[in-house]
């Protein structure tokens, strides 16, 4: 049996298994932070507008965004037209029990697992809010009134959409997931050159 097959069918060393606790300790909250923050700043609003994404809801200045979102055109912002939101919980929880399993059964196959499906699901998640923010900054009314040119925003960075400076950055749940996704990378360097399958 070759290295490489050895390796995948191996079994997880004992300072491998703390990091997937720890892995599992940072994804739980997940579900309870928020994931994303949006943040407009013009003059009229020196404190700015706040969005705070959450994995089932969206919380802040959800209404006054919404007016000024009427004033150029774009559709109204509601939690309830996002149907992701009903499921992005259930798979946080998958996340978590999957490291939990992998912390328990000490194999590399189930880790692995756990870690492909969390990046995919990452991707994907994503991929979903860029065209997310796509859809909003291009399905502009044409009776609004102020006419505004189609616009994308930036998933992460800064925009400037008129006179407001749009920011978007990843909040406290995404900052978790984002470290508990960095272990899996980690912890295979580590068992492929000091874990239990290290020898040829």
């Amino acid at each position: 049996m070759d290295r490489f097959t050895r390796f995948f069918q191996g079994s997880i060393s004992g300072p491998s298994r703390i990091f997937i606790v720890v892995a599992t300790l940072a994804i739980l909250p997940s579900i309870f932070l928020p994931t994303w923050e949006i943040t407009l700043h013009a003059p009229q609003y020196p404190d700015g507008l706040t969005l705070e994404i959450y994995p089932n809801t969206v919380e802040g200045d959800l209404n006054e965004v919404n007016i000024l979102n009427h004033y150029i055109g774009m559709q109204e912002i509601s939690p309830d037209e996002f149907p992701e939101f009903r499921f992005i919980p259930f798979f946080i929880l998958r996340f978590f029990a999957l490291a939990l399993l992998a912390a328990v059964v000490a194999r590399i196959p189930v880790a692995a697992l756990g870690w492909v499906d969390f990046v995919v699901f990452g991707a994907v998640m994503l991929y979903t809010f860029q065209h997310w923010l796509y859809r909003y900054g291009h399905d502009l009314s044409p009776d609004a009134p102020i006419d505004m040119e189609p616009f994308t925003p930036a998933f992460l960075g800064t925009t400037t959409v008129g006179n407001f400076s749009v920011s978007s950055w990843p909040a406290a749940g995404a900052i978790l997931m984002m470290l508990a996704g960095a272990i899996g990378p980690g912890l295979i360097i580590y068992e492929w050159f000091w874990g239990e399958g290290r020898e040829a």
